[in-house]
């Protein structure tokens, strides 16, 4: 762009220093100017692209259920919290045997400290919910945990 400026300045100036000079064989000055069109003209094509449409994953949910199993031996409540409840304090005692059979693991009693002081409290809401037959039926099954955690703590 900048060459195409420079030759076009440089073509008006050698065409006015050709013209402005006298003629000796007459007095008249021809003024003769040329107009040179320096623009360059640039089309711009815009190429579209094809519109291409995302699939969208579908990710099959598992409809959401009041399902929580019960490990086997205890006791089945018709209370969702019930069924938590038993499913944790499983895990519960799994843990505390666990932590009894390695004797020397101090860290592992620290956790289940915070985990018997979390079921107490799940406990306590839980009572104050159930109907008269399952909180029977909950009194029976945590006797039954209670003499299995007293058997372990006597094993230490």
């Amino acid at each position: 762009m900048k060459n195409i400026v420079l030759v076009s300045f440089l073509c008006l100036l050698l065409v006015s220093v050709t013209s402005c000079k006298k003629d000796l064989k007459s007095d008249k000055v021809e003024v003769v100017e040329e107009v040179v069109d320096s623009t360059d003209v640039v089309e711009v094509v815009e190429e579209k692209k094809p519109v291409v449409k995302k699939k969208k994953k579908t990710i099959k949910k598992k409809p959401k259920t009041n399902e929580i199993k019960v490990p086997a031996g205890a006791p089945s409540f018709n209370s969702v919290a019930a069924r938590k409840y038993v499913r944790d304090y499983e895990a519960y005692v799994a843990k505390y045997k666990k932590a009894v059979e390695s004797k020397a693991d101090m860290d592992s009693f620290l956790k289940l400290s915070e985990a018997s002081s979390s079921l107490t409290k799940q406990y306590r809401k839980l009572i104050s919910t159930l109907p008269a037959g399952e909180i029977e039926k909950m009194s029976k099954y945590i006797q039954k945990k209670t003499k299995q955690i007293d058997a372990l703590s006597r094993q230490m």
